[in-house]
């Protein structure tokens, strides 16, 4: 855990003893916390890419930070630590009872303490699992605060259904198996998800997280910016594109589309700064890659990249002024 110092308490203007001359210095502890072949069917998606051990191995920010004392530090990371082992207990065994909703709740929270490395790769690949299972299958699972069932009414538009509810059609296609979204049936009952997604992306890792009203549901591993060119703080997804065109930042020209040369790959979303070091930032995106070798490193001019197959995916989740991606 990386360390910051409190700066020493200053003098008084008029000093009455030599006792006021020394002030004190503490620490405190700085604790952050730190996908798919889709099928529209019951069969829930896969992760077929092996988990790296090494991603997400830092703590939440929810640690509390409370008092200087080393030793009530620790106290309070070890009665998070029980209280996480204890959800994580509860969350299994619901789990295996069948009630996924409680499970997930359940291990979400153990995933958002402060717990060990394993323990947290191993609350990630459960979490991962029950959101393949609860959320990006056909599946609605009864009393689920994160989907719900929609009837189709007579003039009703997938566009019109998917922008009451934060998503997009190609999201509400992919989990209801439906192969023309302009043609609709009206009074089929099909799964609806309770949006936006947000996107959590951290640096010292090189991995970006997908959020849903909070409830952690996968991770992909990211590319980004060399020398540190990608900005912290808040954006907004604003426009997307299939197949963009590259137009070269330091004026080489442009790529065309479909080009094997075009480094954005296949999808493009773009991202405006809203907050932190990225507010007034433009001209930054999530996309895809010709390089796969440049995931998990610091390699672009700033923007984050995704394998191919995973910027697919998350172009399915991103909605235009509504999703929120935070780079810590």
């Amino acid at each position: 855990m990386a360390r910051r110092r409190r700066r020493p308490r200053r003098r008084g203007l008029f000093a009455i003893s030599a006792f006021l001359a020394i002030g004190g210095m503490y620490w405190v502890y700085s604790i952050r916390d730190q996908p798919v072949e889709f099928v529209t069917s019951d069969t829930p998606l896969v992760n077929a890419r092996p988990e790296d051990p090494t991603a997400g191995s830092g703590m939440p920010n929810g640690v509390s930070e409370k008092g200087s004392d080393p030793q009530q530090q620790a106290s309070e990371l070890a009665a998070g630590r029980d209280r996480a082992r204890k959800l994580m207990a509860s969350g299994r065994q619901a789990a295996l009872d069948g009630d996924l909703v409680v499970a997930r709740s359940q291990l979400n929270e153990a995933f958002g303490l402060a717990i060990p490395i394993d323990e947290r790769i191993e609350l990630r690949a459960e979490l991962t699992r029950l959101a393949d299972e609860t959320v990006f299958s056909s599946r609605i699972v009864q009393d689920d605060p994160l989907v719900t069932s929609y009837i189709i009414a007579p003039g009703d538009t997938l566009a019109k259904i998917a922008k009451a509810h934060d998503i997009t059609t190609g999201l509400l296609s992919r989990i209801n198996d439906i192969a023309n979204p302009n043609v609709i049936r009206a009074g089929r009952r099909i799964k609806i998800i309770n949006g936006p997604f947000r996107f959590d992306i951290c640096k010292a890792d090189y991995t970006l997280d997908v959020y849903l009203q909070d409830t952690f549901l996968r991770q992909y591993p990211v590319g980004l910016g060399a020398d540190d060119s990608t900005p912290t703080g808040e954006w907004r997804a604003t426009d997307k594109l299939v197949n963009p065109v590259y137009y070269s930042p330091r004026g080489e020209g442009t790529i065309a589309a479909d080009d094997p040369e075009n480094p954005l790959g296949e999808r493009w979303i773009s991202l405006v700064g809203t907050a932190g070091a990225a507010v007034g930032m433009q001209r930054y995106g999530i996309h895809g890659t010709i390089d796969p070798e440049s995931i998990r490193r610091s390699t672009t001019l700033g923007c984050i990249r995704l394998f191919n197959e995973d910027v697919e995916f998350l172009y399915d989740l991103a909605v235009p002024q509504k999703t929120v991606v935070v780079v810590r």
